[in-house]
């Protein structure tokens, strides 16, 4: 039932960008409505300005309306939004930051306490529950939480992960394996397997 559902709504996605390509100003808002709050969400995470996120999201819809005579469908939206919302980010703290201060985009930092998606687990598991996930996802590098986030939380697999993360797709999957290995060694993940178990077992897409 739930792949029906997702194969309905890339359907419409698609639809909706095909019309978008064409002209369609109100296909532009319908496709800025669906995404405007997974992107901000994963904004967030990787720089906690709202400003700043809202103003690298409106950049890339802006880049986007742009050159939409010269775009396709893409074969996932959402991952073409998110990684285009990296890049943007990434431009714009190189541009901030001095060259000797700036820090690979590998290794910036991934902010733990958003890492916690409401809408998706917020009616399965309540505060304390949450405070659990949270404390063992800080055991974790920012690289790997972020990656988890993506793979789980968001969905997208390895090969997607790598393009939006910057890295070889065989790293990707390497780092999630470890991630895995390093939370079941933790007690918290031992002690409170059945509600995060979900959340950061490897499927192996």
């Amino acid at each position: 039932m739930i792949i029906v559902i997702i194969k309905q709504k890339s359907k419409i996605e698609e639809e909706t960008w095909s019309k978008f390509v064409s002209g369609d100003k109100n296909a532009f808002s319908s496709l800025y409505s669906l995404h405007i709050d997974s992107l901000f969400s994963y904004g967030m995470r990787l720089k906690p300005d709202r400003d700043f996120v809202k103003d690298s999201i409106q950049d890339v819809f802006l880049d986007v309306y742009e050159h939409r005579a010269k775009l396709s469908v893409p074969n996932n939206i959402n991952f073409y939004l998110f990684k285009a919302l990296k890049r943007n980010i990434f431009k714009k703290l190189k541009i901030e930051r001095k060259a000797d201060d700036f820090r690979p985009l590998s290794t910036m930092d991934f902010v733990t306490e958003y890492n916690i998606e409401n809408e998706t687990i917020g009616k399965e598991i309540d505060k304390r529950k949450k405070e659990i996930v949270t404390q063992l996802m800080k055991e974790l590098t920012p690289k790997q939480q972020e990656i988890l986030y993506l793979k789980f939380t968001k969905g997208f697999n390895y090969i997607e992960i790598s393009q939006i993360i910057g890295i070889d797709h065989n790293s990707v999957r390497k780092q999630v394996y470890r991630a895995i290995k390093k939370a079941r060694e933790n007690p918290i993940f031992k002690e409170h397997s059945n509600i995060i178990f979900f959340m950061l077992y490897p499927s192996l897409t």
